[in-house]
């Protein structure tokens, strides 16, 4: 009875994590359908809609680092359900916004709630999570931010095309956003002990010893300033750049390099997230024929996307939209996967140590650091000279991360330093 008891709370719990965390990502990529109408509606250009979504890069990235650390402290169950109404009422105000300004304001305000939702999400996972049942778990989660993004742009499409209000893309989600909040909170519990089972052998359910703010800080920047983190961090960075990229700009590149309407651009660009997901499944397998050696998948992944995104490059010449699709879908399949592997299996291996949700909001946040840098420099490599320079930068970018994976060695070891620290 017990065991039954313990798996009917553990399904209800991951279930309601990855739900929650698809949600999350209903309320963020709606921009990137919005974009090419708010040019056309408003008259922004390519450069200063870049403004926008780097704004909400920028300030989830810093949001990360800071509610990342925190979500090892505080209760999660708290920290996302208000996390998740700050994000509802900020895609509700966006909707009423007329000026550029204005925008980038509230879609930065956005960006701070957003960063509430992966770091507790990973650290609940951990706690409800047996060891043998990481990698699975893991990868189940890593299909949420990949289904979120499909449900975003197919539920952003389907609202133009039946009413042509560019606001509804963001009062929908809001509606959506702040109906899963009391979802969550009703389902989610911090950790078994909250219902009267005990914790997951080799599983950490402390919340951690009280410490000062600044106590809290100094041992939070030691934690990020070990070696193999820091080279991780240069490796998430990176692909955060390409995930991005690919994620903001899909839509309007095949508006502008295939002649295509918004509604059949935003129908074409599904194709992306759906090989996403693909990628996510994959990055399991490899991560399993790797001996759960995450940087040797992480590394053919990277230099399998070097020559996909090659291969983008000619089909953009093309004016086969069916082709070039699957073409920038596939580079989508291999980013993320890797997004899956460092994102979700690494951190999750530190739930031992007490750190998973302080790992994943410190790797989040080197990806949207990734993320705003590549807002600006495509905008501005757009601008320049064309759509045909995307691509080729693509390629710079994944070979420099399988380089960067390629020489951590002690990649998917929790460094000896990370568990003194949960042990003093």
């Amino acid at each position: 009875m017990t065991e039954h008891h313990r798996r009917t709370w553990q399904v209800r719990v991951i279930g309601t994590l990855w739900l929650t965390y698809c949600t999350y990502y209903v309320g963020r990529m709606n921009l990137a359908v919005a974009l090419p109408v708010l040019e056309g509606k408003f008259g922004f250009s390519t450069a200063a809609l870049g403004l926008i979504s780097s704004a909400f890069y920028w300030i989830y990235a810093l949001g990360q680092l800071v509610n990342g650390s925190l979500g090892d402290r505080l209760s999660a169950r708290r920290f996302v359900f208000l996390g998740m109404l700050g994000t509802a009422a900020c895609n509700l105000v966006f909707g009423f916004s007329k000026t550029l300004w204005g925008m980038v304001l509230f879609w930065g305000i956005n960006g701070i709630f957003q960063s509430t939702g992966w770091g507790p999400i990973v650290k609940t996972a951990a706690r409800w999570t047996a060891p043998h049942e990481r990698h699975t778990v893991s990868a189940f989660l890593g299909t949420s931010f990949v289904l979120g993004n499909l449900a975003s742009w197919w539920l952003s499409g389907r609202i133009l095309a039946w009413s042509g209000r560019v606001e509804l893309v963001f009062w929908v989600p809001a509606a959506m956003l702040a109906l899963q909040a009391l979802f969550w909170v009703s389902q989610v519990r911090n950790d078994p002990a909250d219902v009267g089972l005990a914790a997951f052998a080799g599983v950490s359910s402390q919340s951690g010893r009280p410490l000062s703010l600044s106590q809290h800080l100094r041992e939070t920047l030691a934690f990020v300033r070990l070696p193999t983190l820091t080279l991780l961090a240069v490796t998430t960075m990176v692909q955060g750049m390409i995930k991005e990229g690919i994620n903001l700009w899909a839509p309007a590149m095949l508006m502008h390099s295939q002649g295509l309407d918004i509604t059949a651009a935003a129908a074409y660009a599904l194709m992306i997230p759906v090989m996403g997901f693909l990628g996510v499944v994959i990055s399991g397998f490899l991560n399993k024929l790797f001996g759960n050696d995450e940087r040797w998948g992480i590394t053919v992944l990277f230099l399998c996307g070097a020559a996909l995104s090659v291969g983008v490059r000619y089909c953009l010449q093309s004016s086969n939209t069916l082709l070039f699709s699957l073409a920038v879908g596939s580079c989508s399949l291999v980013v993320n996967g890797i997004n899956a592997l460092l994102l979700s299996s690494l951190p999750m291996k530190y739930g031992a140590a007490g750190k998973s949700s302080t790992l994943a909001g410190y790797l989040d946040f080197a990806s949207y650091l990734g993320s705003a840098c590549m807002t600006i420099i495509t905008g501005a490599v757009i601008s320049l000279w064309g759509w045909q320079y995307v691509a080729p930068l693509w390629t710079t970018l994944f070979l420099v991360g399988g380089a960067s994976a390629l020489v951590n060695r002690n990649m998917h070891h929790v460094p000896a330093a990370a568990r003194q620290q949960a042990e003093v």
